[in-house]
Protein backbone atom coordinates (compact mmCIF):
# COMPACT_ATOMS: atom_id res chain seq x y z
CA UNK A 1 0.00 0.00 0.00
CA UNK A 2 1.31 3.43 -0.96
CA UNK A 3 0.63 6.38 1.31
CA UNK A 4 1.00 9.86 -0.13
CA UNK A 5 1.57 12.65 2.32
CA UNK A 6 1.22 16.25 1.22
CA UNK A 7 3.15 18.82 3.17
CA UNK A 8 1.74 22.30 3.14
CA UNK A 9 4.49 24.84 3.27
CA UNK A 10 4.16 27.44 6.00
CA UNK A 11 6.31 30.51 5.60
CA UNK A 12 5.93 33.64 7.71
CA UNK A 13 5.21 36.87 5.87
CA UNK A 14 8.08 38.86 4.44
CA UNK A 15 7.85 42.32 2.85
CA UNK A 16 9.43 42.25 -0.61
CA UNK A 17 8.34 45.69 -1.90
CA UNK A 18 8.52 48.51 0.64
CA UNK A 19 6.53 51.76 0.33
CA UNK A 20 8.68 54.84 -0.34
CA UNK A 21 8.57 58.31 1.19
CA UNK A 22 6.85 60.90 -0.99
CA UNK A 23 6.63 64.68 -1.10
CA UNK A 24 3.59 66.00 -2.94
CA UNK A 25 1.82 69.24 -3.66
CA UNK A 26 -1.65 69.79 -2.21
CA UNK A 27 -4.17 68.35 -4.67
CA UNK A 28 -1.80 65.73 -6.06
CA UNK A 29 -2.10 61.96 -5.92
CA UNK A 30 -0.10 59.72 -3.60
CA UNK A 31 0.43 56.06 -4.41
CA UNK A 32 2.21 53.81 -1.92
CA UNK A 33 3.17 50.32 -3.05
CA UNK A 34 3.75 47.27 -0.87
CA UNK A 35 4.13 43.55 -1.54
CA UNK A 36 4.73 40.55 0.67
CA UNK A 37 5.36 36.87 0.27
CA UNK A 38 4.71 33.92 2.51
CA UNK A 39 2.58 30.83 2.76
CA UNK A 40 -0.28 31.11 3.04
CA UNK A 41 -0.31 34.34 1.04
CA UNK A 42 -0.20 37.25 3.50
CA UNK A 43 -3.00 39.76 3.75
CA UNK A 44 -1.99 43.41 3.49
CA UNK A 45 -3.53 46.26 5.47
CA UNK A 46 -2.57 49.94 5.80
CA UNK A 47 -2.26 52.17 8.84
CA UNK A 48 -1.89 55.93 9.15
CA UNK A 49 -0.04 57.10 12.26
CA UNK A 50 -0.56 53.63 13.82
CA UNK A 51 -4.33 53.57 13.19
CA UNK A 52 -5.92 51.25 10.65
CA UNK A 53 -7.22 53.20 7.67
CA UNK A 54 -10.97 53.28 7.32
CA UNK A 55 -12.44 52.21 4.01
CA UNK A 56 -15.17 54.82 4.46
CA UNK A 57 -12.82 57.69 3.64
CA UNK A 58 -13.45 58.31 -0.04
CA UNK A 59 -10.04 59.89 -0.73
CA UNK A 60 -8.29 56.67 0.33
CA UNK A 61 -8.43 53.69 -2.02
CA UNK A 62 -6.77 50.35 -1.38
CA UNK A 63 -6.16 48.46 -4.61
CA UNK A 64 -4.40 45.32 -5.86
CA UNK A 65 -5.38 43.17 -2.85
CA UNK A 66 -3.94 45.75 -0.49
CA UNK A 67 -0.70 46.27 -2.40
CA UNK A 68 -1.47 49.87 -3.36
CA UNK A 69 -2.71 52.71 -1.17
CA UNK A 70 -3.88 55.65 -3.27
CA UNK A 71 -4.77 59.03 -1.75
CA UNK A 72 -6.43 61.58 -4.03
CA UNK A 73 -6.40 64.50 -3.69
CA UNK A 74 -3.77 64.84 -0.97
CA UNK A 75 -4.39 67.47 1.67
CA UNK A 76 -2.17 68.92 4.42
CA UNK A 77 -3.76 66.54 6.95
CA UNK A 78 -2.33 63.64 4.94
CA UNK A 79 1.15 64.51 6.28
CA UNK A 80 1.76 61.27 8.16
CA UNK A 81 3.57 57.98 8.46
CA UNK A 82 1.82 55.18 6.58
CA UNK A 83 2.47 51.54 7.38
CA UNK A 84 1.88 48.45 5.27
CA UNK A 85 1.23 45.41 7.49
CA UNK A 86 1.56 41.86 6.13
CA UNK A 87 0.00 38.99 8.11
CA UNK A 88 -0.61 35.29 7.75
CA UNK A 89 -1.07 32.50 10.26
CA UNK A 90 2.50 31.18 9.83
CA UNK A 91 4.34 33.82 11.83
CA UNK A 92 4.39 37.29 13.28
CA UNK A 93 3.09 40.22 11.27
CA UNK A 94 5.72 42.36 9.56
CA UNK A 95 5.44 45.93 8.39
CA UNK A 96 7.15 48.67 6.41
CA UNK A 97 6.64 52.43 6.73
CA UNK A 98 6.75 55.46 4.47
CA UNK A 99 6.15 59.14 5.15
CA UNK A 100 4.00 61.39 3.00
CA UNK A 101 4.85 65.08 3.15
CA UNK A 102 2.31 67.46 1.64
CA UNK A 103 3.44 70.96 0.71
CA UNK A 104 1.38 73.98 -0.20
CA UNK A 105 1.83 75.49 -3.64
CA UNK A 106 4.07 78.50 -3.66
CA UNK A 107 2.33 81.42 -5.26
CA UNK A 108 4.33 84.18 -6.85
CA UNK A 109 2.73 87.30 -8.16
CA UNK A 110 4.08 89.99 -10.37
CA UNK A 111 4.10 93.42 -8.78
CA UNK A 112 4.19 95.28 -12.13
Amino acid sequence: MLTVVHFVSADPPQIIVRPRDQTLLVGGTAALYCAAQGSPTPTLTWKKNNKKLSSTQSRYAVEANGGVLRIEPVRPRDNATYECVAENNSGDAVSAEATITVIEREYTHDLH
